[in-house]
């Protein structure tokens, strides 16, 4: 089966779930938006695998989560930790599919070694929208996203406490639910002005050129100029992968030559 079609199943999938929940709403909605939490993340990695074709974007996404899930690990249960960080700027950098991805496999291998449990596909889906987001943060404000996306992230996971532990799901058991969480929130914030201030700019210079480095071959690519094995089919799919970057060089030389044309006219 290929990824389209996988798409296609999941997206008829979150469509028949969606409808099972509007017409079931007085019971079992935990088990549906279980459920619901599941097929939308397993959307959008479909769509990071599908647009993913550079082995060298999948290396540093696994690395990215590789060092995710090593920082959650050790400093875990004391919530001053990288992982905000790491997720906020990949999602910065990369996009919305790289940056969901690294987020919610993060939270995927990480629960590995700490525990898996019906809460895993929550936490998948909410570090991913926050990562996943991050690309729409301006840079200059990235480090008030960060403190921003750890409160969300705690108000999302406390919506599955509240769901699971609470028998009376009304709106004073979710706050009185949601201020016994603000400690680790707040926490959480602290550790993501620290860890953007003082190694945010370090981190975003190194995935910038790797991504200029990146875009910059692949327009070669796309050019026809560096003389890729595979001939046709490798300069067509670095169109697909590189149209848009193309198509601004081809803007920049057509500029070039008619400022060529005026100076010799």
């Amino acid at each position: 089966m290929n990824i389209r079609a996988l798409k296609a199943m999941l997206w008829l999938g979150l469509i028949a779930l969606a409808s099972l929940m509007a017409a079931n709403t007085g019971s079992g909605w935990f088990a549906y938006s279980m459920a619901l939490s599941t097929i939308i993340v397993l959307i959008i990695l479909a769509e990071f695998e599908e647009k993913s074709r550079d082995p060298r974007t999948v290396a540093v996404t696994g690395v990215l989560v590789a060092i995710g899930v090593a920082s959650r690990q050790i400093l875990h249960g004391i919530e001053f930790s990288p992982v905000f960080f790491i997720v906020v700027i990949s999602g910065n950098v990369f996009g919305f599919t790289t940056g969901f991805a690294v987020g919610a496999l993060t939270m995927f291998v990480s629960n590995f070694f700490l525990g898996h449990g019906p809460w895993t596909p929550f936490q998948m889906l909410g570090m991913g929208l926050l990562g996943g987001f991050a690309s729409f943060a301006p840079r200059r404000l990235l480090t008030i996203y960060a403190v921003l996306a750890a409160f969300a992230y705690g108000v999302f996971t406390d919506l599955f406490s509240w769901a699971s532990f609470i028998p009376t799901h009304t709106m004073d058991s979710f706050i009185g639910i949601a201020a016994a969480g603000m400690p680790a929130n707040i926490v959480r914030a602290i550790g993501n002005i620290f860890f953007m201030t003082l190694f945010g700019p370090v981190f975003l210079k190194i995935l910038d050129r790797f991504m200029k480095r990146l875009s910059h071959e692949t327009l070669n690519a796309y050019d026809g100029r560096r003389g890729v094995k595979g001939g046709k089919k490798a300069r067509r799919e670095a169109e697909e992968d590189g149209a848009e970057v193309g198509g601004k060089i081809q803007r920049r030389r057509k500029v070039r030559r008619h400022r060529r044309r005026d100076l010799r006219g």
